[in-house]
Formats: structure tokens, C-alpha cells, sequence
């Protein structure tokens, strides 16, 4: 008789927890131009905790936060922000996949139908709104999103198989998707930011999800190996 232990475990749930954090820190950070209110709630919720122990990269985006002319701060990252990723000049950093995967690097090319499939295997789609351009799947702020709705997922399931299932979307997005664009996107961001936040923030997107996808690659290896089993007497 085998008896298995679906429960996840506290070391486990508190990696996933601080996986969630650092997503939503990243997603907050590329969705939208930052304000007082959004550097606030950035540091209430303890995101830039921990920031330090990617070395260079964390280290600058920490010290933006603590940065003694905060007004003056904030307003060059956002110009870095309109200027990266929405206009209306040319884009240093299009924050798109296709853009940097396709041929023709446009929009709307093989990598958003890509995504948008692998968005609806987990029950996901992106929203269109009224009166409002379609934006493309593959934004970088779709992907988190995609990774972080997998993430709250595995916390809340106690299925190991489920558990496992959520775990290999989040492996096929960090390695058919993320991995494959994000690191000449956080150049693009280094290279044309001027801000200490985005030229941080560049070099911390790509260390972060390289370090993920090694740690997603250890939580389902350790999915392999159950604990508490009783095996057959």
C-alpha cells in the first residue's frame, strides 16, 4: 500500500511565495510608468527586499528606491519608461516577444499565437477591451501575468499531479518563451535606459528569470521524489 503526501511543504510553499513577490514586483514595474503612489506600495509590500542578492543589477534598483532626490527619480524613470516601451518616438525595448523573435520583427507574428495557446491549455486568455487597441499576447506583462496566475495556482493546490501540471506551463513559458527573447529585450533596456531604475531593472528581469528556470527545474524534480510514503507490506 502506498500512501503519499499531497500536502505541499513549507519549504516549498515559501519559494513559491517568494517567486510570486518578485513577479509581481516585475510586472508592476513594466506595466505602467512608475508614480508616488506606485513607488509606495512597492515599498510597503517589501518587493525590494532580498533585491541586493542579484548583485549589480538588484542592487541598483534597491538603491533607486532610497534615492535622495526622489521627485527628480522618479520623473527620468519615467521618460525611461515612455521612451522603452511606448513612444511615441521609435521603441528602444519593445516589450513584445515577436519583436525579437520573428523575421520580420512585427507584431502579432508565430510567438503570439504561441503563447495565446499555451494561455488557454492553463484556462487563460487575454482580455479585449472595448474602445480600446488589441494589444498582442506575447507583451512581457502578459507573460508574467501568465506565470504568476500559474504560481498563485500551485500554492493553492494540494493535487501533487495538478501541482506538477502547473509547475511544467511555468517551465514551458520560462524555456519555449521568456528565455528566448528576454535576454536581448534587458539588453535593449540597458542599453537605452538612463534611469537607475531601468538600466537596474534591465540586467535584474534577465537575471531573475534565469535563476527561475532553475529553480522551477529543482521544484519538479523534487515533485519525483514524495516523501511520507508507506510502500506495500
Amino acid at each position: 500500500m502506498n500512501i503519499e503526501n499531497n500536502q505541499i511543504s513549507s519549504e516549498e510553499h515559501q519559494l513559491l511565495e517568494g517567486r510570486l513577490k518578485f513577479y509581481q514586483f516585475l510586472q508592476l514595474l513594466l506595466r505602467m510608468p512608475i508614480t508616488i503612489k506606485i513607488f509606495n506600495e512597492i515599498k510597503e509590500k517589501g518587493y525590494i527586499e532580498g533585491l541586493r542578492e542579484f548583485d549589480q543589477s538588484g542592487q541598483m534598483v534597491h538603491d533607486f528606491f532610497y534615492s535622495e532626490n526622489l521627485e527628480e527619480s522618479i520623473q527620468m524613470a519615467r521618460q525611461d519608461f515612455f521612451g522603452l516601451f511606448v513612444g511615441p518616438e521609435a521603441l528602444l525595448a519593445p516589450p513584445w516577444e515577436s519583436v525579437y523573435r520573428s523575421k520580420e520583427k512585427a507584431l502579432f507574428d508565430f510567438p503570439t499565437f504561441e503563447v495565446r495557446d499555451l494561455y488557454s491549455q492553463y484556462g487563460l486568455e487575454v482580455k479585449k477591451k472595448e474602445h480600446h487597441h488589441d494589444e498582442a499576447d506575447d507583451h512581457i506583462v502578459y507573460e508574467l501575468e501568465f506565470m504568476l496566475q500559474l504560481i498563485e495556482r500551485s500554492i493553492g493546490e494540494h493535487d501533487s499531479d495538478k501541482r506538477k501540471s502547473l509547475l511544467k506551463g511555468q517551465q514551458r513559458m520560462l524555456k519555449e518563451h521568456l528565455l528566448k527573447w528576454v535576454p536581448r529585450f534587458s539588453t535593449d533596456i540597458q542599453n537605452h535606459g538612463t534611469s537607475k531604475l531601468f538600466i537596474g531593472l534591465g540586467a535584474l528581469v534577465n537575471d531573475f528569470i534565469s535563476f527561475d528556470d532553475q529553480l522551477v527545474e529543482d521544484l519538479l524534480r523534487s515533485q519525483d521524489q514524495p516523501e511520507n510514503r508507506l510502500s506495500e507490506c
